[in-house]
Protein backbone atom coordinates (compact mmCIF):
# COMPACT_ATOMS: atom_id res chain seq x y z
CA UNK A 1 0.00 0.00 0.00
CA UNK A 2 1.28 3.30 -0.88
CA UNK A 3 1.42 6.45 1.55
CA UNK A 4 -0.92 9.31 0.99
CA UNK A 5 0.06 12.67 1.35
CA UNK A 6 -3.69 13.74 2.25
CA UNK A 7 -6.20 11.44 3.96
CA UNK A 8 -7.87 8.50 2.56
CA UNK A 9 -11.24 7.80 3.09
CA UNK A 10 -12.45 4.32 5.24
CA UNK A 11 -13.96 2.81 1.58
CA UNK A 12 -11.11 3.41 -0.22
CA UNK A 13 -8.69 1.53 1.95
CA UNK A 14 -11.04 -0.85 1.79
CA UNK A 15 -10.82 -1.43 -1.70
CA UNK A 16 -7.41 -1.93 -1.33
CA UNK A 17 -7.90 -5.18 0.21
CA UNK A 18 -4.81 -4.75 2.61
CA UNK A 19 -7.81 -4.99 5.30
CA UNK A 20 -9.09 -8.21 3.85
CA UNK A 21 -7.04 -10.60 5.89
CA UNK A 22 -7.94 -8.76 9.47
CA UNK A 23 -11.63 -8.56 8.21
CA UNK A 24 -12.43 -12.16 7.48
CA UNK A 25 -10.00 -12.73 10.57
CA UNK A 26 -12.85 -10.77 12.67
CA UNK A 27 -15.48 -12.52 11.42
CA UNK A 28 -14.29 -16.05 11.70
CA UNK A 29 -13.46 -15.13 15.14
CA UNK A 30 -17.42 -13.52 15.80
CA UNK A 31 -18.93 -17.25 14.30
CA UNK A 32 -15.83 -19.01 16.59
CA UNK A 33 -17.36 -17.02 19.92
CA UNK A 34 -20.91 -17.56 18.71
CA UNK A 35 -20.69 -21.36 18.24
CA UNK A 36 -18.70 -21.68 21.76
CA UNK A 37 -21.91 -19.71 23.44
CA UNK A 38 -23.87 -22.11 22.29
CA UNK A 39 -21.92 -25.49 23.34
CA UNK A 40 -20.54 -24.05 26.93
CA UNK A 41 -22.92 -23.27 29.52
CA UNK A 42 -22.76 -19.86 31.05
CA UNK A 43 -21.86 -20.62 34.30
CA UNK A 44 -18.25 -21.51 32.36
CA UNK A 45 -18.37 -19.46 29.70
CA UNK A 46 -18.28 -16.47 31.71
CA UNK A 47 -15.19 -17.05 33.12
CA UNK A 48 -13.28 -17.61 30.53
CA UNK A 49 -12.56 -16.96 26.62
CA UNK A 50 -11.36 -18.58 23.66
CA UNK A 51 -7.69 -17.00 22.83
CA UNK A 52 -6.33 -18.95 19.67
CA UNK A 53 -6.81 -21.53 17.33
CA UNK A 54 -3.09 -22.45 15.70
CA UNK A 55 -2.14 -25.86 14.44
CA UNK A 56 -5.08 -28.16 15.69
CA UNK A 57 -5.05 -26.72 19.72
CA UNK A 58 -7.82 -24.59 20.58
CA UNK A 59 -6.79 -22.16 23.61
CA UNK A 60 -8.84 -20.99 26.11
CA UNK A 61 -7.71 -18.58 29.34
CA UNK A 62 -9.84 -19.61 32.67
CA UNK A 63 -9.94 -16.71 35.35
CA UNK A 64 -9.95 -18.98 37.74
CA UNK A 65 -8.34 -22.98 38.26
CA UNK A 66 -12.15 -24.18 39.06
CA UNK A 67 -13.13 -23.33 35.67
CA UNK A 68 -10.18 -24.61 34.02
CA UNK A 69 -10.87 -28.37 36.12
CA UNK A 70 -14.16 -27.71 34.60
CA UNK A 71 -12.86 -27.33 30.96
CA UNK A 72 -10.38 -30.13 31.36
CA UNK A 73 -12.97 -32.31 32.67
CA UNK A 74 -15.17 -31.78 29.83
CA UNK A 75 -12.95 -31.80 27.27
CA UNK A 76 -13.97 -34.67 25.04
CA UNK A 77 -17.23 -33.72 25.17
CA UNK A 78 -16.49 -30.09 24.01
CA UNK A 79 -13.97 -31.41 21.37
CA UNK A 80 -16.93 -33.87 19.96
CA UNK A 81 -19.45 -31.23 20.04
CA UNK A 82 -17.03 -28.51 18.48
CA UNK A 83 -15.92 -30.92 15.53
CA UNK A 84 -19.63 -30.89 14.49
CA UNK A 85 -19.24 -27.43 13.10
CA UNK A 86 -16.74 -26.85 9.91
CA UNK A 87 -15.18 -23.45 11.70
CA UNK A 88 -13.69 -26.54 14.13
CA UNK A 89 -13.25 -29.33 12.43
CA UNK A 90 -9.39 -29.08 12.50
CA UNK A 91 -9.43 -28.51 16.66
CA UNK A 92 -7.62 -31.76 17.50
CA UNK A 93 -6.91 -30.35 21.53
CA UNK A 94 -7.97 -28.12 23.73
CA UNK A 95 -5.60 -26.63 25.74
CA UNK A 96 -6.60 -24.97 29.03
CA UNK A 97 -4.77 -22.01 30.49
CA UNK A 98 -5.12 -20.00 33.69
CA UNK A 99 -4.98 -16.20 33.46
CA UNK A 100 -7.31 -13.58 35.03
CA UNK A 101 -9.31 -11.35 32.87
CA UNK A 102 -7.48 -8.38 34.85
CA UNK A 103 -5.45 -8.21 37.73
CA UNK A 104 -7.42 -7.19 40.63
CA UNK A 105 -6.51 -4.06 42.25
CA UNK A 106 -5.16 -3.27 45.68
CA UNK A 107 -7.16 -1.68 47.32
CA UNK A 108 -6.35 0.12 51.01
CA UNK A 109 -9.20 -0.16 53.48
CA UNK A 110 -10.33 3.46 54.63
CA UNK A 111 -10.02 4.42 58.40
CA UNK A 112 -12.69 4.25 60.15
CA UNK A 113 -13.78 7.67 62.35
CA UNK A 114 -12.39 7.46 65.88
CA UNK A 115 -14.68 7.65 68.71
CA UNK A 116 -14.82 10.47 70.96
CA UNK A 117 -13.56 10.81 74.43
CA UNK A 118 -17.53 10.48 75.84
CA UNK A 119 -17.62 7.50 73.94
CA UNK A 120 -15.15 5.46 75.41
CA UNK A 121 -16.50 6.75 78.80
CA UNK A 122 -20.11 5.21 78.19
CA UNK A 123 -18.44 1.76 77.05
CA UNK A 124 -16.64 1.84 80.07
CA UNK A 125 -19.69 2.53 81.95
CA UNK A 126 -21.11 -0.53 80.14
CA UNK A 127 -18.21 -2.68 80.78
CA UNK A 128 -18.81 -1.95 84.81
CA UNK A 129 -22.59 -2.77 84.64
CA UNK A 130 -21.79 -6.34 82.75
CA UNK A 131 -21.65 -9.42 84.55
CA UNK A 132 -20.11 -11.45 81.34
CA UNK A 133 -16.26 -11.24 81.63
CA UNK A 134 -15.27 -11.73 78.14
CA UNK A 135 -18.62 -8.64 76.85
CA UNK A 136 -17.15 -6.34 79.58
CA UNK A 137 -13.38 -7.15 78.45
CA UNK A 138 -14.36 -6.32 75.01
CA UNK A 139 -15.97 -2.93 76.04
CA UNK A 140 -13.14 -1.88 77.63
CA UNK A 141 -10.08 -2.88 75.34
CA UNK A 142 -12.53 -0.89 72.97
CA UNK A 143 -13.05 1.91 75.60
CA UNK A 144 -8.75 1.99 76.23
CA UNK A 145 -8.22 1.71 72.46
CA UNK A 146 -10.29 5.05 71.90
CA UNK A 147 -8.94 7.16 74.88
CA UNK A 148 -5.04 6.01 73.04
CA UNK A 149 -5.85 6.71 69.59
CA UNK A 150 -7.17 10.47 70.93
CA UNK A 151 -3.82 11.24 73.23
CA UNK A 152 -2.49 10.29 70.19
CA UNK A 153 -4.01 12.90 68.27
CA UNK A 154 -4.38 15.81 70.42
CA UNK A 155 -0.53 15.42 71.23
Amino acid sequence: MTRHAEPTALRDLLKLGSFTPLLRGNALRAIHEAIWQQIVDESIRSSCRLTSLREGTLTVCADHATTASQLRYLQKILLQQLKQHAEFYSVQRLRVLIKPASPTPNVKAKTLPSLSESTAKHLLEMANSLEDPELSGGFRRLARHTLKSRKGTNA
